[in-house]
């Protein structure tokens, strides 16, 4: 009777080590998921305002190197370039400030639908 006792008393002991290693386990790679998401969500963010911000730079570059130069080519491209990495700059200045909401709010949602 008290082999019997025992042994089931291990059992359980080794099982209820067992089921806690196993949800902190999961609870850690459940974070591990959400975390790579919410990074990929924020970069992608964070490429979309790069993005924009060099095509409407290089638009209203090249406008205003065309208007400027009067039609030379040599204004124009100036005009391009350096509004698109103005553009650019600006965009991902602006991306970076909306990095960190949609990387808080893309963790939270991923954690609570996980």
């Amino acid at each position: 009777m008290k082999r019997t006792f025992t042994t089931i008393l291990s059992l359980a002991l080794v099982s209820t080590v067992f089921i806690t290693t196993a949800d902190e386990s999961f609870a850690r790679s459940r974070r591990t998921t959400c975390r790579i998401y919410a990074e990929r969500q924020a970069r992608h963010e964070m490429d979309n305002h790069v993005g924009t911000g060099a095509l409407v730079g290089a638009g209203v570059g090249g406008a205003y190197g065309g208007i400027t130069g009067k039609g030379a080519p040599s204004n124009l491209v100036t005009g391009l370039l350096v509004g698109g990495l103005g553009g650019a700059l600006i965009g991902g200045a602006i991306g970076n400030d909306h990095r960190q909401q949609v990387y808080r709010r893309a963790f939270e949602d991923c954690m609570n639908n996980y």
